[in-house]
């Protein structure tokens, strides 16, 4: 009896130790599952990843082939441009040529440096010397432009400056510089170092008025000398001022750019003559082209009249109208770039609005796209901005999703342990 009951309890024993391992396991494997979903269903998933469709930054000029067309097409010296054009000048001619009395704005501007006047200000007080007088009689024995007054007289740099710029008075240039450098070897190396600042490699000055035919200069140089004069207040009052009275028994004086009464918009700017220099002009104009205020630059030398010059000018100033250009920078719902989800789902990343901006040749406007970090939401969440930079001004254009961004399911992160965790 003891061995029968003894032989028969030993299999249960053995059922039981399976069963408990099998609990074991079953358990173990219960929490590693447990565990797993629970760590697979909490883990924050990686951001969608953005990636440009279009170049991060973009350029947008307008090519200068027809404006070079334009001053090709005249026979003498020419040059034209845009104030606000940047540096670019198209010219027909590199070589130095006289300049005459154009070369009273360099005088001016490099005088106005060292003595600034603020535009309708009288400015410093000069005493007519016998100096300036003697200077005079020798203007007015070489046929210059000479408004002789008493020795003693009071000018004010305002009325220096207007004589000197409006009937092109050489004794009121000279005494103008004079009475700031002191004498003519200091004027002119104050000329060579303000044109070598300013990027006029051409331009040389042998004294204030002209009236050498040493003072020359490319008719590039003479635009940038032109554009340097209208961004100075003073300057560019002067220069657009038709007439001016004066005291001293001088009266009414006109300004010699016959332009400023023949064409709207003109803002001046500075005539020459002499027998070798023929007649010159550097003129400016203000016009409106699609809304936007542009002034426009022509310089004519070595014309053979008063007429040509003025005809040539006008017709260069009328050839630049057609020129500058609508410039369409950035679209309206445009894809710019793209978002892609942890499970692959591809969302379209898209321009909110629409920016443009008027080019004159020589001009670059620049669009910026940057994109930024974006995550679950609905559609239009912000994704990024465009940033356009262009002559007209900057803007900013949103950029945004274009439809919802959800997380995958749990399924989804069950099977992909290495998306979810970063690992691939």
């Amino acid at each position: 009896m003891t061995s029968a009951t003894g032989s028969g309890s030993a299999p249960r024993r053995r059922v039981s130790r399976r069963m408990r391992l099998s609990i074991t396991i079953g358990v173990t494997l219960a929490l590693i599952a447990g565990g797993y979903t629970a760590a697979v269903a909490l883990a924050p998933l990686p951001a969608p990843e953005v990636a440009l469709d279009v170049p991060e930054t973009e350029e947008f000029t307008v090519g200068g082939e027809a404006v070079q067309a334009i001053v090709a097409a005249e026979l003498q010296p020419s040059a034209v441009g845009w104030q606000h054009g940047g540096d670019e000048v198209w010219a027909n001619d590199e070589v130095p040529r006289p300049i005459a009395s154009i070369s009273k704005l360099a005088t001016v501007l490099v005088t106005l440096e060292q003595q600034p006047l603020e535009p309708g200000a009288d400015g410093a007080i000069h005493v007519w010397s016998a100096a300036d007088a003697a200077l005079q009689a020798e203007f007015i024995a070489r046929d210059g432009v000479a408004f002789p007054i008493p020795i003693g007289t009071e000018v004010t740099q305002r009325q220096m400056l207007t004589l000197a710029l409006l009937p092109s008075a050489n004794d009121f240039a000279a005494a103008y510089a004079n009475s700031v450098f002191g004498d003519n070897a200091t004027f002119v190396a104050a000329v060579d170092d303000w044109a070598s600042r300013n990027g006029l490699e051409s331009l040389s000055l042998v004294e204030p008025t002209g009236m050498d035919e040493g003072n020359v200069a490319t008719a590039a140089d003479v635009l940038r000398l032109g554009r340097l004069a209208l961004a100075n207040p003073t300057v560019a009052e002067l220069t657009r001022t038709p007439v001016a009275e004066l005291p001293w028994g001088i009266g009414t004086v006109e300004n010699t750019n016959a332009l400023l009464t023949r064409l709207p918009g003109m803002l001046g700017l500075k005539t020459g003559r002499s027998s070798v220099a023929g007649y010159n002009l550097v003129a400016a104009q203000e016009s409106d082209v699609l809304g936007r205020p542009i002034v426009k630059l022509a310089v004519t030398l070595g014309r053979d009249s008063p007429e040509a010059r003025i005809e040539s000018t006008a017709g260069l100033l009328a050839g630049l109208d057609g020129l500058p250009q609508e410039t369409l920078l950035v679209e309206t719902d445009t894809q710019v770039g793209t978002a892609t989800t942890v499970d692959g789902h591809e969302v379209p990343l898209r321009t909110t609005g629409a920016a443009s901006t008027v080019l004159t040749p020589g001009e670059t406007a620049t669009r910026t796209v940057q994109l930024g970090d974006i995550g679950v939401g609905d559609a239009w969440q912000v994704a990024g901005r465009v940033t356009v930079d262009a002559p007209t001004g900057a803007a900013e254009i949103p950029v945004v999703t274009a439809a919802e961004i959800v997380e995958p399911d749990l399924w989804w992160r069950l099977t992909h342990p290495a998306r979810v965790f970063g690992w691939a």
